[in-house]
């Protein structure tokens, strides 16, 4: 009856360790999906504008390629809540910037 108690406390153990394991791997999971997750705009438009910039786009090329104008291009890049988010997406898509994971 020893060898049994024992049995089972030895697989209840390890039953629980890979509970522990499966919980650390889902927060590991739910850590990497929420890490390119967009919390501020302002800093969402700078980092945008620095795309652009490591790219060697000039604004007036950027314009060309997606009809926005120079105007719109700074207040996006200052703050894409004041432009159409049909805007923001051109633009994005346009630096190679993904907006969504989904």
């Amino acid at each position: 009856m020893n060898h049994l108690s024992a049995q089972l406390e030895s697989q209840i153990d390890e039953l629980k360790k890979l509970q522990q394991a499966v919980i650390a791997y889902e927060q590991a999971q739910r850590q990497q999906l929420y890490a390119g997750k967009i919390t501020d705009l302002k800093a969402f438009g700078k980092m945008l504008n620095d795309k652009r910039k490591s790219l060697g786009i000039e604004l007036s090329m950027l314009e060309l390629q997606t009809g926005v104008s120079i105007s719109t291009l700074n207040r996006l890049f200052q703050d894409p809540s004041q432009v159409r988010f049909t805007t923001v997406f051109l633009v994005a898509q346009t630096l190679g910037v993904s907006l969504c994971a989904i």
